[in-house]
């Protein structure tokens, strides 16, 4: 079968390799769509500490079933993809946060992913049905039960004003989601204003660019001088410092939802001010199984979010898909096979 392949940082290609078997009590797939993730063109930039090469990149995929010797799936049952592997039996597995299971395995990082004609899958649980969903906007499953996990800890909900800092994928899926979740007003913050061309109207009430006092200036206007009641930043390239815990609200929460830059990671934390104002602070990385299952559910249930693929290839175009990604001048990327 034909795969993209990432040989080493900045070097990725199609080529032929051996295809998938079948595993014992698993599935194989054929492949319908993958989209490229942020953390994808991370790691053909300059790797990623979970990443073994060569890989097969892709860990937002849907698929249909080619083979499978299991009865809880048919041929031609169409799925979306949880990208991990857990052992399922630890504490964390257990309280239904396998995505923290110490022995956990990435699709597209510690194994291969879905930017390839077919791919297999050891244990069936990790597909969720999506009947006759668009495969493509399935994809969008994975990065919008990031989310979901992130909004949880954050208890997004009615009457919460939220700022969220970078207008690309991530910062539009999770715009998205605190409508759904009864938010009275969401702001953005984004350098690159061109990208938003495609974004409806509605979905921000407020939008700036970082340059001097204009996000400080947004926020006020914004929540009347209160402050921000939660802050989701969709960008590395933001310093979390005390500029940005400066627009939380009294009981204003945050999240350190796009993994920061090392150089920006050891940050002097006014604890004081933490206590005074009580804000609370709380780490979200990927999702859990059922975050991905939630997220199946509300994109099977009709919202159209179609406007977010602003660029869309086959396989034996993917360095241009990374290029779209990586340039941010859009949105998502997707590739269909």
């Amino acid at each position: 079968m034909k795969a993209a392949l990432m040989r080493s940082p900045g070097v990725l290609d199609v080529d032929e390799v051996h295809d998938p078997v079948l595993p014992k009590g698993g599935v194989l797939l054929k492949v319908l769509a993958c989209a490229v993730c942020g953390t994808d063109i991370k790691m053909l930039e300059a790797g990623h500490r979970d990443l073994t090469y060569p890989r097969i990149p892709g860990h937002e995929v849907t698929a249909e079933v080619l083979e499978t010797d299991i009865s809880m799936m048919r041929i031609g049952d169409r799925v979306q993809v949880w990208p991990g592997e857990s052992c399922g039996t630890c504490a964390q597995c257990r309280s239904g946060n396998d995505h923290l299971c110490p022995h956990v395995k990435i699709m597209g990082f510690n194994t291969d992913g879905g930017m390839a004609e077919m791919m297999a899958v050891v244990d069936p649980s990790r597909l969720v049905p999506i009947g006759n969903a668009d495969p493509m906007m399935l994809t969008l499953a994975e990065p919008l039960a990031c989310c979901i996990n992130a909004q949880g800890k954050l208890r997004v909900g009615e009457g919460d004003s939220v700022l969220i800092l970078g207008g690309g994928p991530m910062g539009c899926l999770n715009a998205f989601l605190a409508r759904r979740r009864g938010a009275e007003s969401v702001m953005l913050s984004e350098p690159v204003l061109e990208r938003l061309h495609h974004v409806p109207n509605g979905l921000f009430d407020r939008i700036s660019q970082p340059k001097g006092d204009e996000i400080a200036e947004m926020v006020k206007r914004g929540t009347h001088g209160r402050g921000a009641d939660v802050i989701i930043p969709c960008t590395p390239n933001i310093r979390l410092d005390s500029n940005v815990f400066g627009l939380l609200a009294p009981g204003g929460r945050l999240c350190v939802f796009s993994g920061p830059r090392r150089e920006d990671s050891p940050l002097p934390i006014d604890v004081r001010d933490m206590h005074y104002r009580e804000l609370t602070v709380v780490g979200s990385y990927g999702h859990a199984s059922r975050h991905g299952r939630d997220a199946v559910k509300l994109l099977r249930e009709g919202s159209d979010l179609s406007w977010i693929f602003t660029g869309r290839y086959g396989l034996e175009d993917v360095r241009q898909a990374f290029g779209h990604a990586s340039g941010r001048t859009g949105q998502k990327a997707v590739i269909t096979l």
